[in-house]
């Protein structure tokens, strides 16, 4: 049976390497929890050679207010920054469950038959503005009734949803998606 880790890892390459240049795919580091994330990111930093770049990609939790993902995250977590430079932070705002709502067309051929759209919060077209606590709660609830995959479940589908979901829908449906694709394609 595949890790986590592992399972987070391949579902964020397939993901980026529908956005990333064939030659300039980046690779993907999944590290566990938000601090170890952190802390990943900062030592990859110090140890970075000329013409690296180095990425964090972290929910939100919850709402931004400020349009620099550093400060939100010093505000919420307090996360010191180094200087960063060429390097880059970004959110997935509120959680990466919330891209899953871009595609709602995607959500419902995953599970087969039975999957309740209508009963799922928000916008497809401004998921950012859907509750962190509303996302896994009604995914679940959407899934319960589907004939194999029933109830949703973060580390059994949903890594292997993001592989699936639509980037194009993502990032019309969230600037900081948008701003995360941006940063992939000009790789």
């Amino acid at each position: 049976m595949k890790t986590t880790l592992t399972k987070c890892r391949e579902g964020f390459s397939t993901y980026c390497a529908k956005l990333a240049p064939s030659k300039r795919r980046p690779s993907v580091i999944a590290c566990g929890g938000r601090q170890q994330a952190f802390d990943r990111f900062k030592t990859a930093i110090k140890a970075s050679r000329d013409g690296e770049i180095c990425a964090l990609l972290v929910d939100a939790e919850g709402p931004v207010r400020t349009n620099n993902s550093e400060e939100h995250l010093l505000a919420r977590d307090g996360w010191n920054f180094p200087t960063l430079g060429r390097h880059r932070v970004f959110l997935m705002v509120q959680a990466m469950e919330a891209w899953f709502l871009a595609d709602r067309v995607a959500l419902a051929e995953f599970y087969d038959g039975g999957f309740l759209v209508n009963s799922l919060p928000g916008s497809p077209t401004d998921i950012e503005a859907v509750p962190k606590d509303d996302l896994e709660y009604r995914l679940k609830h959407a899934s319960k009734p589907t004939a194999t995959k029933k109830e949703y479940h973060k580390t059994r589908h949903g890594f292997e949803l993001l592989g699936k979901i639509d980037p194009k829908k993502v990032e019309k449906a969230s600037p900081h998606a948008a701003s995360f694709h941006n940063f992939l394609r000009g790789l």
